[in-house]
């Protein structure tokens, strides 16, 4: 049984179990009073909340055969329930964590309930993101985590799934950990959750940044720098941030740093001020001045306008230029007719109205749908298209139906065979009673075309299961 732990590292990096925070839209901090409950069951869900799902990877000291990976998450604290208690008002929560391996076999279940306890019942309708992270010894290999969180008392539900890599982290070569996104670092000498390395940092699980929060801050770990009697004691650290097809589009330097140990921390911010809306890649460069060895690591993140009213929440130029591709699935054709007809101005007022129609939260400073839309983008441009340099996921079947109904329930994947060409099914277990999708790999390429779904409206091919038939060339 794989065990949940803090790993056994150094004084600088030692974590303890806390409770959850919470982050206002403001980057306020606030702890929240959150405890343990007696485990209570959850029904069925009936309506979505919205969940923000992540993960980084890092050496697990001093068992260094399985990999140590944080999971953070996060959703709103306005969309719960609260009743009142007492003197207070407390909504309950039931969460679960499950961990697949490829022959979809559990590794990990976890289930636990919490509860979030305001004073008033205003504060309990504010815009605030609840954040927690789990930590899990995983073997390095390939994993599906599903994640959710019920909310008890309107029995409203939230999932997430995530394929996940637990990587290994060798002794011989420089490498850097995963990235950690985050939302805020500051000083902290405490033993909480989030405090690392001397800091507090607070995880970003959705990857989705706003103008108004002006920087990105990022956390990782550099491991097997060389340290040895009279070799080079530096290291250097580089920081760039490309667009969504890999071009560099701005060059934060490089910082020249001494050596710790053979270990080191990797904390830094970015100013994304001058960035336009879209989906970005945060690029980290280690090199090692003695070995001259290089360590690479990247993570996508995306960057919103989202100013507040009036003109500074109007769309920036790039944002109208890529509209119509952005929406291409969400928008109606109407829509998309009377955009095309509007001046530069017209199309801004559009955009901001566009996105205010489908606010989930109208009355709160921030656009869970617009956040999870983009996200999506991101996530199907980095999973789905047809070389990593094309960054064209979007435009690809599987890209199309995941930026539509976001993380299937669950995958059953078909490996190429003497028999059967490579195909997918995706199921939806809770739209429309639940749905599926037949994606089949036709060419061999890693392109999967969907050939056959129960869902209205999409394509239907009830001998699908001929086109996944390998044809001999005998024959």
């Amino acid at each position: 049984m794989l065990k949940t732990m803090s790993r056994p590292c150094s004084s600088s990096w030692k974590r303890r179990d806390a409770g959850f925070a919470i982050f206002s839209t403001s980057l306020v901090l606030l702890l929240c009073l959150f405890s343990l409950a007696g485990e209570v069951l959850p029904q069925e869900g009936t309506a979505s909340l919205h969940l923000w799902l992540d993960y980084a990877c890092f050496r697990n000291w001093p068992d260094t055969s399985l990999s140590y990976l944080e999971i953070y998450y996060s959703f709103n604290r306005g969309e719960l329930e609260f009743a009142r208690e007492g003197e207070i008002y407390e909504a309950s929560l039931f969460l679960n964590l499950t961990i697949e391996d490829q022959l979809g076999d559990t590794v990990e279940n976890r289930m636990w309930n919490r509860r979030s306890r305001v004073d008033r019942p205003e504060d309990a309708q504010a815009d605030y993101m609840i954040l927690d992270e789990a930590a899990v010894l995983l073997r390095p290999g390939d994993y599906l985590m599903k994640f959710s969180v019920t909310d008890l008392g309107s029995e409203h539900r939230g999932e997430a799934n995530l394929e996940l890599k637990a990587r290994a982290f060798g002794e011989d070569a420089l490498l850097l950990s995963d990235m950690e996104l985050a939302f805020q670092i500051e000083p902290d000498t405490g033993t909480g959750r989030f405090t690392k390395a001397g800091r507090k940092i607070l995880p970003n699980p959705s990857g989705v940044f706003t103008h108004g929060m002006g920087i990105v801050y990022c956390y990782a770990e550099l491991y097997n720098l060389t340290v040895l009697p009279g070799a080079d004691s530096d290291y250097v650290l580089s920081f760039s941030v490309l667009d969504s097809t890999e071009k560099k589009v701005k060059d934060f330097g490089s910082q020249t740093r001494k050596k710790p140990g053979n270990s080191a921390v990797v904390l830094s911010g970015i100013n994304i001020s001058t960035l336009p809306q879209g989906n970005y890649i945060l690029q980290v460069e280690a090199k090692d001045e003695e070995s001259k060895q290089q360590a690479f690591v990247s993570k996508d993140f995306t960057i919103l306008s989202e100013g507040a009213e009036g003109e500074g929440s109007l769309a920036s130029s790039e944002e109208v230029d890529r509209f119509e591709q952005d929406v291409a699935y969400i928008a109606v054709t109407k829509e998309l007719e009377m955009f095309d007809q509007l001046t530069p101005e017209g199309r801004r007022r559009f955009i901001e109205e566009f996105w205010r129609k489908r606010d989930p939260n109208p009355d709160t400073p921030i656009n869970e749908f617009k956040i999870e839309h983009y996200r999506r983008i991101g996530y199907a441009n980095s999973h789905f298209s047809r070389t990593r340099e094309a960054k064209d996921g979007w435009n690809m079947d599987m890209g199309r139906i995941y930026i539509l109904h976001g993380e299937p329930s669950d995958i059953e994947r078909h490996l190429l065979s003497a028999e059967n060409k490579s195909w997918e099914q995706w199921n939806y277990n809770e739209l429309q009673g639940g749905v599926y999708f037949i994606f089949i790999d036709e060419d061999g390429y890693g392109v999967c075309r969907l050939v056959h779904s129960n869902l209205k409206g999409e394509v239907k091919n009830d001998h699908w299961e001929e086109m996944v038939r390998r044809k001999s060339p005998f024959r």
